[in-house]
């Protein structure tokens, strides 16, 4: 019996041995007995035949293999041991997450399966098939199938019956006879139906993306890891290096994996790649129908597909040998998944190009504060694309102070100079783009009487009034009640919206331009790919004259007609509680003033605050990220937060608050006992509650590890995990979230 290691998609720390008849290769699914119920198990490796082990283990079979081949590379087993290990997640429940629908999952559960079509298949060529024997139903199939096979000798059975209805009955006799054979085809699901418009490969270069593309290429021909951080304003030319070193990278004969932070993004970059690498191209993520990420899947095992683009589930893309790591926007928070495998897209794509020995290239307009910080220490090497190309220039950008300045109306959430410069762009037949980085009609509820604010049931948040819907929602959990309610705390009928969302602000909109042509680009307005796909191409061919939008307008689109934006409140993040919250501000606001003059006319950007003076409304009036840098930097430097400490957040969840408040409290006890008996240095934060202490009916406490030596972080979690079971109970959830982004 040869022995291997299996990893089981259940939450079991490590892995375990099983023993086979057969050597069972690296990367394919079994089923297993864990205790008394069957599993799905992961082949990681086999085990030496000599190993010894303890005569009191009993070692378990395999109760069946689930795979004639491997559905991952060997090259991916070293990559998802370090996730498990340095995320404090279950090893096969890392692997079940890499995995697509159909490979993932329970081996009894419904699965995505390979797709296949009935085909014809011609034994011999026309010439030689024996006419004077042949019945004419069967020559004339026979005829068919030559004039619209486009020269194949394979043709879908469904195409000939359409053609000629006796075809089926004639096909099952010469199939008899040995002149065709019917089979099976595999065909894949095609996922990328319409693309968005792409631009032409331009014959030139600039001096900078030369220069760029340049050192990129060198470092892959050189074959060995190393990290560029590609700092390019908007407009830049950033996407036009990536296709390059891209191009570069497959002439290698090496594959290429492209991250992007969000599914907004990914149809764009989709068109770009599949307009210079057509069948090469493969997407992977959530955007995609089970049956069609499980083909994408397959065609990236098979070799079939030489680059891979996606969201940030993209990085565990099953290339055997990888040449270039691409990650778009590499600020952005959205590439931390938050719950469950608490991973960072980013950090993993690094990672991913560090194990495959290739470069990776972070791009970005407004890069992390520390990124930034690993380019001055000489970790990663920064290329810069200072200029727009095209000779176009960086939009003007105007402060309205929110405070000062006068509005026609009190409850307008347009000043004057906005709505001027809506009415004149608007004249002059351009474009427009409004942002305002929440969703819905009104952010709360209040009763007028006794200033309650309506909440969730199930969250102590604030129901948003979504309008258009005829129905107040909470965005955590989806409770909702309609909108004629009575005040929940004295009775009162005199409940009214306040706050801004989007769909508001769109509404404000039609009524003070009702001649232009309006549109709302945010997660309630486009639901599908399909409808996100129109709505850009209506932007593009100027059928929307003025588009309100969230962060999904804010990132990486391409509008070369708007040269007008407006920020309608500058100020939303800056007072979020987050050690980011300035920075995420900036980058947001940097991001959507370059969606400004990208085009033939100059654009121009006007944001209103109620603080031109914070350095972040100053850094962005001036388009100056180093002022921002400058200005964390010094913070987080004082505090002892990223770059120059590390952060672990563990967070206690539960039915009953005062359970979740004592497992905090004693974990807190555990932990702080530990650092004492062993004389090691870091800081324990808490517990207390989070700042959205109730969400989906659990209660929320966490407590924050900070300190500057990680593996005393990670060792406090060793600890805190071994004994979860004594400290939890059974009702009380621990989740440890490792360099987290979100702290809410």
């Amino acid at each position: 019996m040869k022995l291997h290691e299996i990893a089981v998609a259940a939450p079991v720390p490590g892995s375990l041995t099983y023993s086979c008849p057969v050597a069972l290769p690296i990367g394919t699914r079994v089923q297993v007995l864990l205790g008394n119920r069957l599993v799905t198990g992961y082949v990681l490796a086999q085990l030496p035949e000599d190993e010894e082990l303890p005569a009191a283990i009993k070692i378990k079979a395999v109760a069946d293999c689930l795979d004639a081949h491997p559905v991952f590379p060997a090259q991916l087993v070293p990559f998802f041991r370090w996730m498990a290990a340095y995320y404090h997640h279950p090893l096969g429940e890392v692997i079940r997450t890499a995995l697509p629908a159909g490979l993932s999952g329970s081996f009894s559960g419904a699965a995505a399966k390979a797709k296949t079509e009935p085909v014809v298949r011609l034994c011999a060529p026309l010439s030689d098939q024996p006419a004077a024997v042949l019945k004419k139903s069967e020559q004339k199939t026979l005829e068919l199938f030559y004039q619209h096979c486009g020269g194949r000798q394979v043709m879908p059975r469904r195409e000939l019956t359409k053609l000629y209805a006796g075809a089926g009955k004639a096909l099952t006799s010469l199939a008899a006879a040995g002149l065709v054979m019917l089979e099976e085809r595999h065909v894949y699901r095609d996922p990328f139906g319409d693309l968005l418009p792409f631009s032409d490969r331009p014959a030139e270069l600039t001096a900078e993306q030369a220069a760029a593309v340049s050192s990129i290429t060198a470092a892959i021909d050189t074959g060995a890891f190393q990290t560029f951080l590609l700092h390019g304003v908007t407009g830049s030319g950033k996407t036009e290096v990536y296709l390059r070193a891209a191009e570069h990278c497959l002439a290698q004969k090496k594959n290429v994996l492209v991250l992007v932070p969000e599914l907004a993004l990914a149809a764009q970059m989709e068109g770009q790649f599949y307009s210079r690498f057509g069948e090469q191209l493969a997407v992977l993520h959530s955007g995609l129908a089970d049956g069609e990420r499980f083909d994408q899947w397959q065609r990236i095992l098979r070799g079939e597909a030489k680059i891979a683009v996606g969201a940030r589930s993209a990085v565990f893309a099953p290339f055997a040998e990888l040449g270039l790591v691409i990650v778009d926007e590499e600020h952005e928070a959205t590439y931390k998944q938050d719950d469950r495998l608490r991973y960072n897209g980013r950090d993993m794509a690094v990672l991913r190009a560090r194990f495959a020995s290739c470069p990776v290239l972070l791009g970005s307009a407004t890069p992390s504060v520390g990124s930034l910080y690993q380019a001055e220490q000489g970790k990663y090497r920064l290329l810069t694309l200072p200029k727009r190309i095209g000779g176009q220039v960086l939009p003007q950008v105007e402060l309205v102070d929110l405070s000062k300045e006068k509005r026609s109306q009190k409850d307008w959430f347009f000043s004057n100079r906005l709505l001027a410069a809506l009415k004149e762009n608007l004249a002059a037949g351009l474009q427009s783009l409004l942002f305002v980085n929440r969703r819905g009609y009104a952010a709360f509820m209040l009763c007028r009487d006794c200033g309650a604010v309506v909440r969730c049931h199930n969250c102590r948040v604030s129901l948003t009034l979504h309008r258009g819907r005829n129905q107040l929602l909470c965005h955590y959990c989806g409770y909702s009640l309609r909108p004629d309610i009575i005040c929940p705390d004295c009775g009162s009928g005199d409940v009214v919206g306040l706050g801004l969302g989007s769909e508001r602000v769109e509404a404000e909109v039609r009524r003070l331009f009702p001649q232009a042509r309006v549109a709302r680009l945010d997660s309630d307005a486009i639901t599908t790919r399909r409808a996100q796909l129109n709505l850009l191409r209506q932007v593009r061919e100027h059928e929307i004259d003025i588009l309100i939008g969230t962060q999904m307008a804010a990132k990486g689109l391409h509008f070369p007609k708007v040269t007008l934006v407006g920020v309608v409140w500058a100020d939303s993040g800056l007072s979020l509680p987050d050690c980011k919250a300035a920075e995420r501000t900036f980058q947001l606001l940097a991001q959507v003033t370059g969606r400004a003059g990208r085009g033939e006319r100059a654009g121009k950007v006007i944001i209103q605050t109620h603080q031109p003076s914070h350095y972040v409304l100053t850094a962005a009036y001036a388009h100056d990220c180093r002022a921002v840098y400058e200005q964390e930097i010094a913070l987080r430097s004082l505090l002892g937060y990223p770059p120059f400490g590390r952060l672990i957040n563990l967070r206690f969840s539960g039915p009953d608050e005062k359970q979740v408040e004592n497992a905090a409290k004693s974990a807190a006890a555990l932990l702080r006992m530990c650092l004492a008996k062993d004389c090691l240095a870091a800081d324990i934060l808490g517990p207390a509650p989070a700042p959205l202490s109730l969400l989906k009916n659990r209660f929320r406490w966490q407590l924050l590890l900070k300190g500057a030596q990680p593996e005393i972080l990670h060792w406090l979690c060793d600890q805190l995990l071994r004994e979860k079971d004594k400290i939890c109970g059974k009702k009380v959830r621990l989740a440890v979230d490792v360099d987290p982004e979100n702290m809410m």
